[in-house]
């Protein structure tokens, strides 16, 4: 019996959507074919906990900063990979990517595949001249959305026929078998300080990402209150940024109905609890957050960035307001939170796309797919 091919997975970090994602992944494939493990430079702090071995890079001892800092890593890494002997590795991140090309370069890997998870947002000419230089590498580069595939082929000069869309996934979930987010939670509703006759608009995010755009749900909450004088606010995530937004709800007089509930673990009862769930984002790959939400039957409304379209189908799933935009933003959920039967529908069909187009096992068949088109060699080159 053939052994397991490997592969060995880099990532800068392993944390947030992206780590809830890799390991939700690996978790599926079949061990008697895939052999996957995990080297990064961080403690992986993902809520999904890994079912591969992970090795963490040990701290820089000299200096820690661009060039020499990279260059110590990409020290670390040789040994390790070689070690390895994976059949394929495949990069997440800039840095990594950046690695395993030179690692492809040199010999020691012999097949390349990346991911990209968002649109670029963070990275500037210096990132995309060096992705273009070395564009030659990768074997494939795994856009997460039709919309990150663009911006990829526009940007980084690849050929077009290396550049694919893999959707994020999720396990899809039962159906409740209560209809309102109150009726669902009121334990948890308790906790928080929360009414059973409360419409809770929440938001999942990294409140120190300004690209989240968390601001602007703020700058729509006083009159999101003024009109649904039942409505509260539910925040889960931390950032530095906290300190602020606090200070601004106590300013705009809502701060008895804004709930700050920090990083939660077990993420799926606060789904549960919310009858809306929002997303000001000014750039998407594809929104965990927004996945999830569907995936809890919860209606959304989320900005026309990235990827989202091609999640949220407006008016059956959820709506899409242009980013920044605070009017249109406040009546969309005004709007929801006043119609209890949208809610309820919307929530209906966002848990059948979920099942039908998103579902994790779907997401982690096609990345073994796309491994064993790597892996075969084109017609030409096969022994006849």
């Amino acid at each position: 019996m053939a052994e397991p091919r490997r592969v060995v997975l880099l990532a800068d970090s392993a944390g947030g959507g992206t780590g809830n994602i890799l390991f939700d992944v690996t978790a599926r494939w079949p061990r008697d074919r895939w052999d996957a493990r995990l080297i990064t430079e961080k403690t992986p702090r993902a809520r999904v906990a890994p079912r591969i071995p992970v090795e963490v890079l040990p701290p820089l001892r000299l200096l820690g900063f661009y060039p020499f800092a990279q260059v110590q890593r990409l020290a670390q890494l040789v040994p390790r990979v070689r070690a390895a002997r994976p059949a394929i590795v495949h990069s997440y991140f800039f840095w990594s990517i950046m690695y395993g090309r030179a690692l492809k370069a040199a010999g020691v890997v012999p097949h390349l595949v990346e991911n990209r998870e968002d649109q670029g947002f963070n990275w500037g000419r210096h990132e995309y001249a060096l992705l273009r230089r070395t564009a030659r590498l990768p074997d494939r580069v795994v856009c997460v959305s039709e919309a990150v595939r663009q911006v990829v082929l526009e940007r980084e000069g690849l050929a077009p026929e290396r550049v694919v869309v893999i959707h994020n996934g999720i396990e899809p979930g039962p159906a409740p078998t209560l209809p309102s987010g109150a009726a669902r939670s009121g334990e948890l509703r308790r906790q928080w300080g929360i009414g059973e006759r409360d419409l809770v608009v929440g938001m999942v995010a990294n409140f120190n990402r300004a690209v989240k755009g968390v601001g602007y749900f703020f700058d729509a909450m006083p009159a999101i209150a003024a009109a649904v004088p039942e409505a509260r606010f539910l925040l889960l995530g931390r950032g530095e940024e906290e300190a602020a937004l606090r200070a601004k709800a106590k300013a705009d007089g809502i701060e008895d109905r804004v709930v700050f509930a920090g990083f939660q673990q077990d993420i799926g009862p606060y789904y549960d609890m919310m009858d809306v769930s929002v997303l000001t984002s000014l750039s998407e790959g594809l929104s965990m957050t927004l996945l999830e939400s569907m995936r809890h039957g919860v209606p959304v409304v989320a900005t026309r960035v990235g990827g989202n379209p091609e999640l949220v189908r407006e008016g059956e799933t959820g709506w899409l307001v242009p980013a920044r935009d605070v009017p249109a933003f406040t009546e969309r959920v005004v709007a929801l939170l006043r119609d209890g039967e949208r809610r309820a529908a919307f929530g209906a069909a966002g848990r059948r796309v979920i099942e039908e187009r998103f579902s994790i096992t779907r997401t982690a068949a096609r990345y073994t797919e796309l491994y064993e088109e790597v892996l075969t060699p084109p017609p030409a080159r096969r022994s006849g």
